[in-house]
């Protein structure tokens, strides 16, 4: 008996000590699910938010699912809506954006990425649509010295912001 007892605490430390390292990982690339709030931080000069249809910064933040439960936030920036051939008919206003993007995990590990020059959005005024290409910047616990690269696409409705990220660490 008290060696089937040494054998079930032997196997609860190890998996005391094991999973909290791999939880989160799925080898070099995280398939992650986002969503959250999304809202406009710039302001005009009376202090009322930016028009949807104006250049503007906005912030991201809500919970992320797979790959491990991390919490996520960002701040975007979109140029001026413009008419843009890389949208489509029902979006029909669109122009680049950079984003950062910093997921932090239960752990305490945190993992940070930012956007390239290839990332723009497409809107009807309401609905926003974008898509992102970028590096993965660094990181801390478990992605300490975390290099790669990310794309992924989110949509914001209203306040709601929804996404998908693949990210591949190198």
């Amino acid at each position: 008996m008290k060696t089937g007892i040494s054998i079930a605490l032997a196997a609860l430390a190890l998996a005391l000590f094991a999973v909290p390292d791999a939880y989160g990982k799925s080898g070099p690339e995280l398939d992650i699910r986002l969503s959250g709030s999304s809202f406009i931080t710039s302001s005009q000069d009376d202090g009322t938010p930016t028009p949807a249809t104006e250049a503007s910064t906005s912030l991201q933040s809500g919970i992320a699912k797979g790959s491990g439960s991390a919490i996520f936030s960002a701040q975007t920036v979109i140029e001026q809506p413009l008419p843009d051939a890389r949208c489509p008919a029902e979006l029909p206003f669109g122009n680049d954006l950079t984003t950062s993007v910093v997921l932090t995990y239960n752990d305490g590990s945190i993992l940070s990425a930012t956007t390239g020059t290839d990332s723009f959005f497409c809107s009807d005024g309401v609905l926003f649509v974008a898509e992102f290409v970028g590096t993965v910047t660094g990181g801390d616990g478990r992605f300490e010295g975390a290099t790669g690269t990310w794309e992924g696409t989110a949509q914001v409705d209203g306040t709601r912001v929804t996404g998908n990220l693949i990210v591949d660490l190198d």
